[in-house]
């Protein structure tokens, strides 16, 4: 009986233990207190932007205390904007410590709103939901690398299938699907 009941609290206790992908699903389970809101769609997710750019990631980036919950703030640079201000060259993103920010050199494709307290900061919508890598196609001809009608899109962290089967294809077909 207590070899059992051993057993059972090995099995338990790596069940706790294991990695997993971060998913809407699962990071709203590991956090109740979450106020990730699930976006139905794209174009939910456009309708709440403010702001849709295509950024590069750098290395600046500080540490803050807000509100008693430790956040980042990311400076990034701004390649080309889809929807809000065309003269911005350079944004900051707050999120909360520990989420995956832009790592230097990363390409993203995000979906933002002004921050309400910090004003000079953008937060991405739904958290994850409104990040997403832009990579190198895996199945298109890859002779011209820099073109966009070789990239596509992929998410950054939290995976949504309600707005990913919306962002298939190529990133230039993607971006003019967005700017409309």
């Amino acid at each position: 009986m207590f070899v059992l009941l051993l057993g059972l609290g090995t099995v338990l206790l790596f069940r706790n233990l294991q990695c997993f992908e971060p998913s809407l699903e699962t990071e709203s389970q590991a956090n109740n207190n979450s106020s990730v809101k699930r976006i139905s769609g794209l174009p939910e997710l456009k309708n709440e932007s403010d702001t849709i750019v295509e950024i590069v990631g750098t290395d600046k980036y500080k540490v803050i205390d807000y509100k008693g919950a430790q956040s980042i703030i990311t400076t990034v640079k701004v390649l080309s904007v889809i929807k809000g201000d065309k003269n911005l060259k350079e944004a900051k993103i707050i999120q909360l410590y520990g989420e995956m920010t832009p790592k230097n050199g990363e390409k993203l494709l995000m979906f933002l709103r002004k921050g309400i307290d910090n004003p000079d900061c953008y937060v991405p919508i739904g958290s994850g939901q409104g990040i997403y890598k832009i990579v190198q196609s895996k199945t298109k001809d890859n002779s011209s690398n820099n073109s966009l009608n070789n990239m596509i899109l992929e998410p950054q962290s939290m995976v949504n299938d309600d707005i990913l089967k919306d962002l298939t294809g190529d990133f230039e077909t993607i971006k003019k699907k967005l700017s409309e």
